[in-house]
């Protein structure tokens, strides 16, 4: 009887369900969206509860497409949200609050009176390589002490049973039926409380937010065992779940990006750009970029330099739903592909800066709000599209030149994937800004496959040399002159020294 591995990609939006067979090929996928609650403006949330019966569904779908039975799954690997956070009651298991989204920005005000204390900045910088913002999960963990009324009632009626963890850590307690509390590496990297010196939580980045260590799960490497799945609560499945990781290391991973220099951007909800750094571990306090634990196994770990862009897909929804520029994104597809056609150059007439929800790397200005330069009387609904596009392939070339700035490492190309880049006209656009070719492969779900291959490193079915073969490609070559896209480039930083110097 043959056996599988089983892969969950839960992301923003939904969660991914993929089996792979012994020879790397997708035997089946299932895909199910859950809900966004936005209670306030710049606030989101997600339930935790639905989430869980989210991945069981996805689960069981794949199960009744393939009508394999659970005892075929020999592994299990997750990958998760990042900085998504909740907190739980160790005793009942059930939710004190609904999970507070990476993106969410209610813990400004938290983010803003550290940044006020003399020297922490740096100091967190140094220990975590990342830097003080409402991004990361200890600004939310902050939040859901002082304003979450379970939260604080059972800190009080009982501290000893009060849980926080990202959504890997709740949903392997689930899956496990609690009896894992665990979670991995790359995901205590995005917390703010975890020192990637010493890869533990850090005692004093404890104190300092007033969390007790035992309100946090134990930090595993990347590939490791993190429990066994019971069957009575998880679709009858009884396996080992080997893999856990955040969902864009996992992408860089299923890129093959193995070796230093090595980068991939991710265009969903936002934009994420990871580099290969090898096992450098070196923080710079004056870095605008981040530096993060991507994956650890066989007792390396391996650092990204990234840096995450707020706004992306989210936009093209805003644009949709509120503008109404377009009525569906296969009118957007379709528009972008007879641009394609026209041969349709950039336009700089009309500039537009993607900060919804503030600007993250490498600017790092949580007041920033979305702007439009450059309207006239001719600006129509086409412009518009066409600037929102182009404010994304922007954003993306801001954090790789400052990436390349903080490395000192060249990016000679950029690998792509996500749901944006089947928009031709958006990846032509980075490639022409970029300077540099853009690479699309023909697997679109990089994230599950970068789940795959950990997993199947991890069950011992194949050596990371013998990866996969490089499948077809789509490639953006660049075809801007140099003096026209530096003309652009240089347009596109006055635009945003202009909102950075209002929304000060």
């Amino acid at each position: 009887m043959e056996n599988y591995l089983l892969t969950i990609d839960q992301g923003t939006t939904g969660t991914k369900v993929m089996l792979f067979t012994k020879n790397k090929d997708v035997m089946a996928h299932h895909y199910v969206k859950h809900t966004q609650y936005y209670p306030k403006p710049g606030w989101v949330e997600h339930d935790p509860v639905e989430i869980w019966e989210k991945v069981k569904e996805g689960v069981r779908g794949v199960l009744e497409k393939t009508r394999i039975q659970p005892n075929q799954i020999a592994g299990i690997g997750l990958g998760n949200q990042g900085e998504t956070i909740l907190a739980w009651n160790a005793e009942t298991g059930i939710p004190l609050y609904n999970a507070v989204v990476w993106s969410c920005r209610r813990s400004e005000t938290i983010a803003t009176n550290w940044l006020q204390q003399e020297g922490w900045n740096e100091r967190i910088k140094q220990k975590t390589g990342l830097i003080i913002d409402s991004y990361f999960s200890a600004t939310k963990i902050e939040w859901l002490l002082e304003e979450a009324p379970q939260v604080k009632q059972l800190l009080e009626a009982s501290p000893s049973a009060l849980r926080f963890g990202t959504l890997d850590t709740w949903l392997i307690a689930n899956m496990t039926n609690f009896s894992s509390y665990v979670t991995d590496h790359s995901t205590a990297a995005r917390t703010l409380l975890f020192n990637i010196h010493s890869q533990d939580w850090d005692d004093e980045l404890l104190q300092f937010v007033d969390v007790d260590r035992s309100y946090l799960p134990t930090i595993q490497p990347t590939v490791s065992e993190f429990g066994w799945t019971d069957p009575e609560v998880f679709c009858g499945i009884h396996a080992p779940i080997r893999v856990s990781i955040v969902d864009q290391p996992a992408a860089l991973y299923g890129h093959q990006c193995f070796e230093k220099g090595d980068a991939k951007c991710t265009y969903g909800t936002g934009c994420f750009v990871y580099m290969n750094i090898g096992e450098d571990c070196l923080t710079d306090a004056n870095d605008s970029l981040l530096k993060s634990v991507v994956w650890s196994k066989n007792g390396k770990t391996t650092f990204a330099s990234d840096g995450s862009i707020f706004s992306a897909g989210s936009v093209l929804e805003w644009a949709m739903d509120s503008l109404s520029l377009f009525q569906n994104m296969e009118q957007l597809q379709k528009l972008s592909n007879s641009w394609m056609e026209k041969e349709v150059e950039i336009d700089d007439n009309l500039i537009f800066v993607p900060s919804l929800s503030g600007i993250g790397a490498p600017h790092w200005n949580a007041d920033a709000r979305g702007l439009f330069l450059g309207f006239t009387h001719s600006t129509g609904k086409e412009e518009m599209i066409k600037a929102i596009l182009q404010g994304i392939a922007h954003r993306v070339v801001d954090v790789v030149e400052a990436i390349q700035e903080s490395t000192h490492i060249n990016i000679s190309t950029l690998k792509v994937d996500g749901g944006l880049v089947v928009n031709p006209y958006l990846m032509q656009m980075q490639a022409d800004l970029l300077g540099v070719p853009v690479v699309v492969p023909d697997v679109s779900e990089t994230t599950s496959l970068g789940l795959a291959l950990l997993l199947g490193e991890a069950c011992e079915w194949w050596e990371m040399d013998e990866m996969l073969p490089e499948g077809q490609l789509t490639t953006y070559q660049p075809r801007l002159e140099e003096v026209k896209r530096k003309q652009y480039r240089n347009e596109w930083k006055r635009t945003l020294q202009l909102l950075n110097e209002y929304y000060q």
